[in-house]
């Protein structure tokens, strides 16, 4: 069991900085989302920051709010791209979710790792989250914010 040397809560500190990556890297590619919503429709940023707090979902619901409002789309970005960004968002949101909701725990080896239990209502089952998951995670989030990075930069 690896302890922190500033703690008696036993936590990995490699395994923490990992998760705290993965939340790191979600909300910079959060922000990209919200930034491509701006261009989209003037003033979203200072609503967001501004007013009434807002999960992740409802940034979702308004990203494909504004998509579908469109009356054409802007110069060098595709429907398919806008789609890819909304798809690819909801998906992620689900995994984050799972992440951050997950809940500290002994692994068959004695690490401690994060551990998700899901209800039945949720889309990912019951899940562990030991290294490599949350590595698989961080590059899948990277890949989707450079992705979206790309269309945003369209949009501008």
């Amino acid at each position: 069991m690896d302890q922190h040397t500033t703690t008696r809560v036993p936590v990995n500190d490699e395994y923490a900085a990992l998760v705290g990556k993965a939340v790191y890297v979600f909300a910079y590619y959060e922000w990209t989302i919200i930034y491509i919503i701006e261009y989209l429709e003037n003033g979203f940023v200072s609503d967001y920051s501004r007013g009434k707090p807002m999960t992740s979902g409802a940034v979702l619901s308004k990203l494909k709010q504004v998509i579908k409002s469109l009356s054409s789309l802007p110069n060098n970005v595709t429907q398919s791209e806008l789609d890819r960004c909304t798809d690819n968002f909801a998906r992620l949101i689900v995994k984050r979710n799972a992440l951050i909701h997950a809940h500290p725990c002994t692994d068959d080896d004695g690490s401690q790792i994060l551990s998700y239990q899901a209800s039945p209502t949720k889309p990912l089952p019951d899940m562990k989250w030991p290294k490599d998951e949350v590595e698989k995670i961080i590059a899948e989030i990277d890949e989707v914010a450079c992705e979206s990075k790309e269309t945003l930069e369209k949009l501008r």
